[in-house]
């Protein structure tokens, strides 16, 4: 695993999660698919499965997540990451809220990860 990459990745999260608190859809977006791929690379470099719709399920089991989140994390990463945008305002509200809850869990954990010496 590239850590150097995952470390960079990371960065571009936390830049776009300041988007979250503002309820900006691009932002939003942006945020699933970063949060997707991390996750995924993560999965992949175990060589684990990966189950559509069930990446943060997968993860958790993992303790590569906290596992709290995992059910509402795949429904944010489902809606967000897909290919149609929620245009909803009331939608787009509440899963800012979401999503920068599950900033605030994750973004800690993947900051963490170092490559072993």
């Amino acid at each position: 695993m590239d850590f150097a990459k995952l470390q960079e990745d990371v960065t571009r999260l936390e830049k776009s999660s300041a988007g979250l608190k503002k309820a900006d859809a691009a932002a939003m977006k942006e945020f699933a698919v970063g949060l997707k791929d991390i996750l995924v690379a993560l999965l992949k470099d175990r060589r684990d499965p990966i189950r559509p719709g069930q990446i943060f399920k997968d993860a958790a089991s993992k303790s590569l997540v906290p596992g709290d989140i995992a059910p509402r994390g795949d429904a944010l990463l489902v809606r967000w990451a897909g290919n149609v945008t929620p245009q909803d305002p009331q939608v787009i509200q509440d899963d800012a809220k979401r999503l920068t809850d599950v900033a605030e869990k994750v973004l800690p954990v993947l900051k963490a990860y170092k490559k072993d010496k």
